[in-house]
């Protein structure tokens, strides 16, 4: 009777810390790996940036992107995520107002460069995403190509050419401070499941500079964060407490049953 018991005990614990393991919603940073700012100025759209410290949302003359490791999350289910971004500067018609940003993914895989405003064809401009992956942003999408007028990365971000548009938000950015963006379930999706590469952020009108911080400034002390709210996700950390809490129940049972076993015993002689 004594065996059975313990059984019991060991397999419901087994399976408490399983489903506390499982079934927990968690919180999982992903590292930003590439950033890069595809200048739109007729004069700079075919250079590359993906060296600078800062780089500036500025309507069509400025689109920003980061891509984010999300090796963490594959095959995992995630309701969201929060994108936090470093103001360095504003400047601009409206500086210290609420700036209006436009956040969606990137739908055309991209290569980050090296350069500082540098005319660079190896790497990701305004006009091509570097020659190793494709002559324009263009290839490859097909008949995904949707927006009116000469093909160039505005083709594949802002809910064009199969990129996922996030919900529409204002945000307050302030410089030296950190804004947090909430991001759709759909968006974050399409980054776990490598269909979209990257997160780019936009502004409808040039009349602001809104200068972010990249993974290069200050030795990444201000890179950008991503940290996505997943589910069934096995983190070993809630495995930890999950498997003490039942050793604890184990150990309390087993008391409890010594204790009755022992009376039983005194209560026979």
């Amino acid at each position: 009777m004594l065996i059975k018991q313990c059984l019991y005990v060991l397999i419901s614990c087994l399976f408490f810390s399983t489903v506390l393991n499982v079934a927990g919603a968690v919180d999982v940073e992903c590292l930003v790996i590439a950033d890069t700012l595809l200048a739109g100025h007729s004069s700079e759209k075919d250079t590359n940036s993906g060296a600078r410290d800062h780089l500036r949302v500025k309507g069509y003359q400025g689109v920003v992107v980061f891509r984010f490791n999300m090796s963490k999350l594959a095959g995992q289910k995630v309701d969201g995520a929060i994108l936090s971004l470093h103001c360095a500067s504003i400047s601009g018609n409206a500086v210290g107002k609420t700036i209006s940003e436009k956040i969606s993914t990137i739908a055309h895989d991209w290569i980050e460069g090296k350069g500082d405003y540098t005319v660079d064809k190896e790497s990701a401009t305004f006009l091509w995403p570097g020659k190793a992956i494709a002559k324009t942003w263009g290839k490859d999408n097909g008949d995904k190509t949707d927006r009116y007028g000469p093909i160039d990365v505005l083709d594949v971000v802002g809910g064009f050419g199969g990129s996922i548009l996030n919900k529409e938000g204002i945000w307050e950015f302030q410089v030296g401070e950190w804004t947090d963006i909430e991001l759709d379930a759909e968006l974050v999706r399409g980054l776990v499941d490598g269909t979209q590469y990257g997160i780019a952020v936009m502004r409808n009108s040039v009349g602001v500079n809104l200068d972010l911080s990249s993974r290069e400034e200050a030795l990444g002390k201000f890179s950008p964060k991503l940290v996505v709210q997943a589910r069934a996700f096995p983190v070993q950390s809630r495995g930890k407490l999950a498997s003490r809490w039942g050793e604890f129940k184990l150990i309390s049972r087993f008391k409890r049953i010594g204790r009755r076993t022992e009376a039983r015993k005194k209560g026979t002689n």
